[in-house]
């Protein structure tokens, strides 16, 4: 191995200790470690006497003038082919700076010091080069001592290994447009003239004359003789540029006018609010102009979600997945995932920016909540509460409401019913109401009024139910149900949980479990006599207006905002706190009358047609979320 043999070499040579103690012959200081015993039972003897180097006076000041040339004259002139390899690429003046022992002693030889200590106290011969990045690029090098070095100059140079100590040359060359090879000359360029301007140029001279009015501004020469160059810092900086890089080309390098921020695509029925709002503002604007920004965890949306066009980035799997990775890997510390998210968002300069169910936008506004206050237009849809297993509540209104308020240009939710409780748990006064903003979800006029089930001999009657099998959803309740209805057949199509605690429960032999859909539309409503809803709580229910639309009559409970779904005028609706003994009651009311049941659901579709369109709902979300364009001459 190259540079092995070197160390051996130099510490064959006769008269090394004596040698050794006369050029290093104090004791090492916490800076250097433990150097100098070594230092000294291997210090150089020189073959003839060495020509003194004259002093090239720099701004760095007459000290490391003279220490710089007096460590040139120290360094031995054999002609071992390595030793001279290492003497002919040391920058000096960089490896005193990061070696304050070798520093200290005027007749030490800096290549000698390199080749027996350097690579074990992490000293590097030159800018360009840094021991730990290039093994770990290409860990086949590794050797000890300064065999990585010499292995690099002989080949790996001139094969294009990099060794570079800047982070994220790989991450950030394609932002960049540049291969790595290429940014790595660019480094080198813009370091070699920046330390060249500090040495001799103005930049120096403006440095010198600021220590003498603030001593402590002294400390950046030793940054100085190897600058760090922007945005090449650290890994987490390097890794934030490149998310935020991929992202925007995810996004098309293309500006927005309106940006959602929202945890996770959502599967499960119907638009939901995103796809509400995306829809209607597609009316208004070029749908893509709007950006989907998914924070924790990526993937396609639902079809029909979007409008063709909007653009879908997922920024979770930038945050935490290199390109070898698995998933799920942290890499980015949490405050630099807030500042990728926060410099994304900035980088549309959208008209609104919306938050849905987004952790990382709400630990982003802990942090940046007032700068981003300055620059954009905030919005954070609120939809209900949920109860946890031990009866305790959690959820984004409990805990974001009142921290995000008075930064938000205005808060959205679904329900009336949330409205009051904001009124009631937070005691909001009408100006901070009028933040508030209750978006009435649309119906699907296109959703078909499924065919009623036709009687014959033998048929037993269907009810259908869907939802989570948690606790939320009143499964329990269902199955009671069910068993007191022996003659009739429950439907229940079911998917995850809320919290990973499901609900383990003996299921009725009349209730069927078909699993998950799609789409409301997958679903045979005409086997379905009823619908049954079951909840402990609840916003406005998505899966309710399609039901609604659909044409089957709704056995209900009233909770949260059902109330503006279900009707006593035409649904049957029940109280949170009532027994299975009253549905099964509203059931078998259904049943017992299928045109005054028929009756009541086509009355629900035209409640609905009429309180709930895409034009009110358009007009409203669109003076919101939309600003009034300026000329062609203006900008946004």
């Amino acid at each position: 191995m190259p540079g092995d043999g070197l160390r051996r070499r130099l510490r064959r040579r006769p008269g090394a200790r004596e040698a050794g103690a006369q050029a290093a012959g104090a004791r090492p200081t916490q800076g250097d470690k433990a150097t100098a015993p070594e230092e000294q039972e291997h210090a150089p003897i020189p073959l003839t006497e060495l020509p003194e180097v004259p002093v090239e006076h720099t701004h760095f000041g007459p000290l490391v003038d003279e220490r710089v040339a007096r460590a040139l004259t120290s360094i031995q002139q054999w002609t071992d082919p390595e030793w001279v390899l290492v003497r002919e690429h040391m920058d000096v003046l960089h490896y005193l700076s990061q070696a304050p022992m070798v520093f200290a002693h005027p007749k030490a030889d800096p290549v000698r010091h390199f080749v027996n200590h350097g690579a074990a106290y992490g000293r590097e011969p030159e800018p360009g080069f840094s021991m730990e990045r290039y093994l770990a690029r290409y860990p086949h090098r590794a050797g000890s001592g300064a065999a990585p070095y010499l292995q690099w100059l002989r080949e790996g140079k001139d094969a294009g290994e990099i060794a570079d100590p800047a982070p994220g040359i790989e991450l950030l060359a394609p932002a960049l447009g540049r291969e790595p090879h290429e940014v790595v000359e660019l480094l080198a360029a813009k370091r070699a003239d920046l330390r060249e301007r500090f040495r001799t140029g103005t930049l120096g001279e403006m440095l010198a004359k600021a220590v003498e009015v603030e001593p402590l501004l002294g400390d950046a020469w030793k940054e100085a003789t190897s600058p760090k160059i922007q945005p090449f810092v650290n890994d987490d900086v390097a890794r934030v540029i490149a998310a935020v890089a991929d992202a925007q080309e995810q996004a098309g390098f293309q500006r927005a006018r309106l940006v959602m921020v929202i945890g996770d695509p959502r599967w499960g029925g119907g638009r939901r609010m995103e796809g509400h709002i995306a829809h209607a503002l597609a009316r208004r604007i070029d749908p893509a102009e709007i950006v989907v920004i998914y924070t924790e965890q990526g993937g396609d949306s639902p079809p029909g979600r979007f409008p063709a066009g909007v653009r879908e980035v997922d920024l979770s799997r930038l945050l935490t997945n290199g390109p070898d990775e698995s998933p799920g890997e942290e890499l980015i510390e949490p405050a630099q995932r807030q500042r990728a998210l926060v410099e994304l968002i900035r980088s549309f300069h959208a008209d609104a920016v919306v938050g849905i169910n987004s952790p990382l936008l709400y630990s982003s506004m802990a942090t940046y909540g007032r700068a981003l206050q300055a620059t954009e237009r905030l919005f954070f849809v609120f939809f209900c509460n949920e109860q946890m297993m031990r009866g305790n509540w959690k959820g984004h209104p409990l805990k974001q409401f009142y921290r995000n308020l008075d930064l938000a240009t205005g808060m959205i939710t679904d329900s009336r019913a949330l409205v009051e409780w904001f009124q009631q748990q937070y005691l909001v006064d009408d100006t901070a109401l009028a933040k508030v903003h209750v978006f009435r979800a649309p119906v699907d006029a296109s959703l078909p009024v499924a065919a009623r089930p036709e009687p014959s001999p033998g048929r037993r009657p269907k009810v259908f139910w869907a939802g989570r099998w948690d606790r939320q959803k009143r499964v329990d309740l269902a199955f009671e149900i069910a068993r007191l209805m022996p003659d009739v057949d429950f439907v229940m199509y079911g998917g995850a949980v809320i919290d990973g605690v499901g609900i383990v429960l003996e299921r009725p032999d009349n209730v069927q479990a078909p699993g998950t859909y799609a789409h409301i539309t997958d679903l045979d409503l005409g086997e379905a006599d009823a619908w049954l809803y079951t909840s402990a709580w609840d916003g406005v229910p998505s899966l309710l207006l399609e039901v609604g639309m659909m044409g089957v009559p709704i056995v209900g409970t009233l909770v949260g905002g059902t109330d503006e779904v279900l009707d006593e005028e035409d649904c049957w609706v029940l109280p949170a706190d009532a027994g299975a003994e009253a549905y099964v009651a509203a059931i078998r009311e259904v049943l017992a009358d299928p045109a005054e049941a028929k009756r009541r659901a086509d009355a629900v579709r035209e409640r609905l047609l009429a309180q709930r369109t895409h034009e009110a709902f358009t007009e409203h979300v669109a003076s919101l979320l939309l600003t009034e364009q300026p000329d062609a001459e203006g900008e946004r």
